[in-house]
């Protein structure tokens, strides 16, 4: 395919040369030339045209603004090379004697195919970028039941690797690396489900979890299904996916909040170390631990008596059973409790929290106290002052 590809480029690119003639094929030749060098430089101003045709969505950032600053270069070489086709054509049908005439056409015809081939070249190789870019994506996707049109790139991609002419592409790829490293967490953990729970306490994640949105997919049994298969294309193609993808002001939260965190995601899947968030020991989620939590009363009360210690876990263990502490990097904090019953988790109070001096104070309305210092000890143990008790909480990962 990929041949069959180049000799058309070749082809029709080189016959518009012959007919065109070498001055018109030249001046799109350096067209080309130009405006592939200048796509780059050139597109944090053709950015700002986004908005007044229509494309608001963060995607069409990534490469439409190199599309427009290259058709721009090359129209405007185009146009340059019919003004001195012109030009050059009426001073030899005019002022130029037949013998220079015949010998400027026959000249005219042979060395604008060949311009017109040098041509071909640069459209194949332009044309092979998506092709290059959108089967890295695809290439982790496909398979039996992937579309034709993934399969397709995929098994191009591939040839174009068998051709060494990936490395070509490479140097001229305008795709971020960002969004290669973004394909690759997604498809690590699809292919890797043990990963879900890691990813899922990554401190910019259990952030993202609390909006409705991200609610609402963790609670689809369908999505869930095909994210358990490793069936890239069908999760990225089922409709609550496709509605949050196509959402610009959603997609612009997201790729604000993460978007330069990928190298610290990345290690941290890989390793379940974030050298970013590793030194905050608060961040994460903690759960009760209601022994620890009695061990806990038991010295703050040494006097108390058998009898007395059942009747404080009989009183206690209901209220302090299922409670968990979420602490986000957005200095947010939520404490819940598990419905044993439903299995769903209810917000009992939200707060802030922030850092004083290596310890962390916690303020949560309607507690008593509201505001309280927690300590963090070297078991990796929370203890929480609230409601008369010192609660202590096991951190989950």
């Amino acid at each position: 395919m990929v041949w069959i590809v180049a000799l058309l480029c070749l082809g029709v690119v080189g016959a518009t040369g012959y007919y065109r003639g070498p001055v018109r094929a030249g001046f799109s030749f350096v067209g080309l030339a130009m405006g592939a060098l200048l796509a780059n430089p050139l597109s944090p101003l053709t950015r700002h045209l986004l908005p007044l045709i229509g494309l608001h969505h963060p995607v069409w950032g990534i490469f439409v603004p190199q599309c427009i600053a290259f058709l721009i270069v090359l129209i405007t070489f185009k146009i340059a090379g019919e003004v001195v086709n012109e030009k050059i054509s009426v001073h030899f049908k005019y002022k130029a004697d037949d013998r220079k005439l015949l010998d400027w056409q026959r000249l005219y015809s042979r060395l604008g195919l060949c311009v017109g081939v040098l041509n071909g070249a640069v459209y194949f190789l332009l044309l092979m970028i998506p092709v290059y870019a959108g089967g890295y994506f695809t290439t982790e996707a496909a398979g039996d039941t992937a579309p034709p049109g993934a399969q397709l790139l995929t098994s191009m991609r591939s040839q174009l690797g068998g051709l060494k002419m990936d490395r070509v592409l490479a140097a001229y790829d305008p795709t971020p690396r960002q969004v290669y490293q973004a394909a690759d967490i997604v498809a690590l953990v699809l292919h890797n489900p043990l990963l879900e729970s890691r990813l899922a306490h990554y401190p910019l994640f259990l952030q993202l979890g609390e909006q409705r949105e991200f609610q609402d997919l963790a609670a689809d049994v369908n999505l869930q299904q095909l994210v358990a298969e490793g069936n890239t294309i069908e999760v990225v193609r089922y409709p609550k996916v496709q509605a949050l993808l196509t959402n610009a002001a959603f997609t612009s939260e997201i790729t604000g909040l993460i978007g330069n965190d990928l190298d610290d995601l990345q290690q941290y899947l890989a390793t379940g170390q974030s050298p970013k968030y590793d030194g905050n020991p608060f961040l994460g989620v903690w759960t009760i631990n209601p022994a620890a939590t009695l061990v806990q009363e038991r010295q703050r009360h040494p006097a108390l008596t058998p009898l007395q210690l059942k009747q404080l876990k009989d009183e206690m263990f209901p209220i302090v059973a299922g409670l968990s502490l979420t602490a986000l990097p957005n200095g947010k904090v939520i404490l819940k409790k598990l419905n044993s019953t439903t299995a769903d988790n209810t917000v009992v109070a939200t707060g802030s929290w922030k850092r004083d001096e290596g310890s962390f104070q916690v303020n949560l309305p309607g507690s008593r106290p509201e505001t309280s210092i927690i300590k963090i000890t070297e078991a990796n143990k929370l203890e929480l002052p609230k409601d008369s008790y010192v609660m202590v909480f096991d951190k989950e990962m």
